[in-house]
């Protein structure tokens, strides 16, 4: 039972959004300039399901997207830079991403960094 609580504190301060279960491939979109692909993947455990995203570029992908207890999301491109994940709107050109597992107290789930911020009050 220690080793458990041990375990589970470790991992929800300790966690790797590129370390995630791969999942089955669901909704797949080109960005507008044709250079990135989105990939929406539902991922099924014992626990439940899960989606997650992931932007591919050159070959190369990185995970932007992780949310347990989700069957479904809406998925899209807003430009080349920004994509909406039901409504969250991701800026993947500077590394934005969410992941449920970031919260800022044990009480509070989900985290979103480097997001967009509408009506021009973002920097390039």
């Amino acid at each position: 039972a220690v080793f458990n609580v041990i375990s589970n504190i470790y991992e929800s301060i300790y966690f790797n959004i590129e370390e995630l279960p791969t999942g089955s491939l669901v909704y797949s979109c080109k960005s507008p300039d044709d250079k990135r692909t989105l990939n929406i993947y539902r991922v099924e455990n014992s626990l439940g399901s899960a989606i997650r995203g992931e932007i591919v570029m050159d070959e190369k992908s990185n995970n932007v997207f992780w949310q347990t207890n989700l069957d479904d999301v809406s998925a899209s491109w807003i430009d080349k830079n920004l994509i909406k994940i039901d409504d969250l709107v991701l800026d993947v050109a500077h590394n934005g991403n969410y992941d449920c597992r970031r919260g800022k107290s044990l009480f509070q789930e989900g985290a979103v960094e480097k997001t967009y911020v509408p009506d021009g009050d973002r920097t390039e």
